[in-house]
């Protein structure tokens, strides 16, 4: 489980830095001031509402799915667009289409490779690297509370697991499926993208030293919480461990670039 999940991580973050070139070209950038620590509040602001939202509409199952096979087709749109210009239009139908009527764990994880990378890169050239720094401690936070506390997040990933929506990387196991958040690759791989658009550091070959590092931390972040979830099994929050490993890795790295 946890060498699959971790080449997903580690594949997720090498498209995404693959994609950064074409989303600059394109102006798909987020926010106008990139160094403004604000946007990390409002990007905070805008998942807090999301979850909100699915936690109410949970209820209403016709119009969960409505609005969360809607935000996906708008959400792959956008992704392909720079690449394939219209075409995008049918793609992103298609693959609703598939995940509303014969969803399979494969398409399932395809559709949610391509939107972490496109998001990870989106949002990776819209954020210097201290303002994601502090959006990362803010949900890593937030993480633990959800999952700990007040337990929303399991009911959050309940319920976007019962209508196969792409938000959820699956493996499928005899004793039942395995799940990994893409919020839990998307979020330390922002860091990645930005340190890589925005760092002085050193290039070993294709990828800045930041963001390399960067990559690394957040990668035996996630392999040490999957570490846990095999041994002790249960629910348990992923952003503390692959953000702080994903920002740790950024720190090591600044130092190694001077």
């Amino acid at each position: 489980m946890r060498y699959f999940f971790g080449v997903i991580f580690i594949l997720s973050a090498l498209l995404a830095l693959a994609a950064t070139p074409k989303y600059e070209e394109a102006g798909m950038v987020v926010f106008e001031n990139p160094s403004d620590v604000s946007n990390s509040m409002l990007y905070f602001g805008l998942i807090i509402a999301f979850t909100a939202f699915i936690l109410l509409a949970v209820r209403y199952s016709v119009i969960l799915k409505a609005v969360i096979y809607f935000l996906t087709f708008i959400s792959i749109f956008y992704v392909l667009s720079p690449f394939v210009g219209i075409f995008s239009i049918l793609i992103s139908i298609a693959i609703v289409v598939f995940l509303a009527k014969k969803p399979h764990w494969l398409l399932i994880n395809a559709a949610a490779l391509m939107l972490a990378a496109g998001i990870t890169a989106i949002f990776g050239i819209s954020l210097e690297p201290l303002p994601v720094i502090l959006l990362l401690t803010v949900l890593a936070v937030y993480d633990i509370i959800s999952v700990y506390r007040t337990k929303h997040m399991i009911s959050l990933a309940e319920s976007v697991t019962a209508i196969n929506a792409p938000m959820l990387f699956i493996i499928p196991k005899k004793d039942g499926n395995a799940y990994m958040g893409v919020g839990d690759v998307v979020m330390p791989n922002i860091l990645v993208v930005s340190a890589q658009a925005f760092s002085n550091s050193p290039e070993l070959g294709f990828i800045k030293l930041t963001a390399l590092f960067s990559l690394l931390g957040g990668f035996i972040g996630l392999m040490l919480l999957l570490y846990i979830v095999e041994k002790r099994g249960g629910a348990h929050p992923g952003l503390p461990f692959v953000n702080f490993g994903a920002i740790v890795g950024f720190g090591l790295g600044l130092l190694l670039s001077h």
